[in-house]
């Protein structure tokens, strides 16, 4: 009897030691879904406490002071996709060949154009709160508008794949300029990298550190110049 008593033990130790991974593991899958980041803070203020990751986003802010005011107004309330300094060194980087190639000195964000970087830096942020949860009903996502200049942008949500489980992974937002056009095949997109940075202010989501400032246009727009 003790010789088939061990072997069972050891079987309930097993199913023991199973059925607690899988708890751990689906109040780990819980836990990132509700889990958000809260800064008591503004917008503008998050951003200038990021040391050494939004300076170039910072020094746009400074050339067009009325997006900045919105930004920094605890009485008013935005979403913001927020742009890396990588974002924007791929963008100048990507000018400046361009304009060594054709025999032009270099631009940097302190010299072009306002009126363009002002149309562009606008369309980064919209009117409203846009969290996962407001997203996550509309399937084919949602057509938005920049704060300024009516533009149409749009927001999609997704769950990747994790650990086995479908749609178990990050959340994530796929934001894209629509180049004003309804066909998917024209618009240029991007990833966030995290989401739900709530402030008193409003709510960041922050792009992928790959991401062109301007959706491609930036060197188009200031290559000539």
């Amino acid at each position: 009897m003790k010789n088939l008593q061990t072997p069972f033990a050891l079987l309930l130790l097993i199913l023991a030691l199973f059925v607690a991974s899988c708890e751990k593991g689906d109040n780990y899958y819980y836990d990132f879904e509700t889990s958000e980041t809260q800064y008591d803070g503004t917008i503008y203020e998050y951003l200038q406490g990021q040391t050494g990751v939004y300076d170039s986003l910072l020094l746009v802010l400074d050339r067009v002071p009325e997006l900045r005011q919105k930004l920094n107004n605890p009485d008013s309330t935005w979403s913001l996709f927020a742009v890396t300094n990588r974002s924007f060194q791929l963008a100048v980087d990507a000018l400046n060949t361009t304009r060594r190639i054709t025999g032009r000195s270099p631009l940097y964000l302190q010299d072009v154009g306002l009126t363009d970087i002002d149309s562009m830096v606008n369309r980064y942020v919209l009117n409203d709160v846009y969290d996962t949860k407001t997203l996550a009903p509309f399937i084919d996502g949602q057509v938005v508008m920049s704060t300024k200049y009516d533009y149409k942008m749009h927001i999609q949500y997704r769950v990747l794949d994790a650990s086995g489980f479908v749609g178990g992974g990050q959340q994530q937002l796929l934001f894209s300029d629509t180049n004003n056009s309804i066909f998917q095949r024209y618009w240029q997109q991007v990833n966030t990298s995290a989401v739900n940075i709530r402030t008193q202010n409003g709510i960041i989501h922050i792009l992928s550190a790959g991401h062109d400032f301007g959706f491609n246009k930036f060197t188009s727009k200031f290559s000539s110049q």
